[in-house]
């Protein structure tokens, strides 16, 4: 998929500049036939240089190196000022992050016994366990000094967790090295998510502090939490602008991580049109004017 993303055309046509491409033509031509013509005084014959059939060649190969360095690049990256912490945007699947710890939105239930294998939370589950009964143990193991209230779902009775509820399982795999679970969202009776703004970025807060006292120092990686089976009727960048602000709220006193990564899924890259030059730019200028000022980060404009 993230091929697919790479020769999307919203990806070209937002990342690709022709005055960008004749600079770095110009610049790989000017290189190489200089080289070219460095070797050939010195140790070639005048005689003997085939000026056309090279003048081709450099061409040619000016061209296609040009183009790859006008490509859409598909991760971003931003080291946050005066700090050792690095905020990276990847289109990418969240399971091919070697060595990260993943951060999977759930239901304030934790149940998914009726949710699609295209959920993030199924994909972890048919990813990294046997089978649901070796996951419905390690999660239940590690809910057990929760405090939860009783609720409905479908007609039956079972644990609701507060929202922003943590929890952490361990794999054995070697690419991901563990998950962090945090209910972003509440389910109505039918088992649908009642989207919540305020309630994801409540979670989001706790998941950060839960990290900051409890956690490990590793590398992170989350996706863009709310913008599918969550309904929040917000843009992306929206959701985006939630993360990281959540975020540098809670960095700013623990460093608790030295990088976060932002996953964008090639699929709803493709679909959505995402410009990563904006998202960039909006991290550099955070970062290079540190704009947290009473609680609030500057935003997209």
């Amino acid at each position: 998929m993230r091929i697919h993303a790479f020769f999307a055309s919203h990806a070209w046509k937002l990342s690709f500049s022709i005055r960008r491409f004749f600079m770095h033509w110009f610049t790989v031509f000017a290189i190489i036939w200089t080289f070219i013509d460095f070797v050939a005084f010195f140790f070639g014959k005048d005689q003997d240089r085939p000026w056309k059939f090279l003048v081709w060649i450099v061409i040619g190969v000016s061209v296609l190196i040009a183009l790859w360095m006008s490509r859409p690049r598909l991760t971003r990256k931003v080291r946050l000022k005066d700090t050792d912490v690095t905020i990276k945007i990847v289109v990418d699947d969240l399971f091919r992050r070697k060595g990260s710890t993943v951060i999977i939105p759930v239901n304030t239930f934790f149940k998914h016994d009726d949710i699609d294998d295209k959920a993030i939370l199924m994909q972890y589950r048919n990813l990294f366990y046997s089978n649901h009964i070796e996951f419905d143990s390690q999660l239940k193991e590690q809910l057990k000094d929760e405090p939860y209230t009783q609720g409905v779902l479908q007609g039956e009775q079972v644990n609701s967790y507060s929202p922003g509820t943590v929890v952490r399982l361990q794999t054995t795999h070697r690419r991901i090295k563990a998950a962090y679970l945090v209910a972003t969202a509440e389910l109505n009776e039918h088992g649908r998510a009642k989207p919540n703004r305020s309630l994801l970025q409540f979670a989001l807060h706790e998941l950060w502090n839960r990290i900051a006292e409890r956690g490990r120092k590793e590398l992170l990686a989350i996706p863009i939490i709310g913008s599918g089976r969550g309904r929040i009727n917000v843009t992306r960048y929206e959701l985006i602008y939630d993360i990281v602000h959540s975020f540098l709220q809670a960095i700013k006193d623990n460093k608790f991580t030295e990088e976060l990564t932002i996953i964008i899924h090639p699929r709803a890259f493709i679909q959505n049109e995402y410009s990563l030059d904006e998202i960039e730019e909006y991290l550099r200028f955070v970062s290079k004017f540190n704009r947290i000022e009473n609680n609030k980060v500057v935003g997209f404009s």
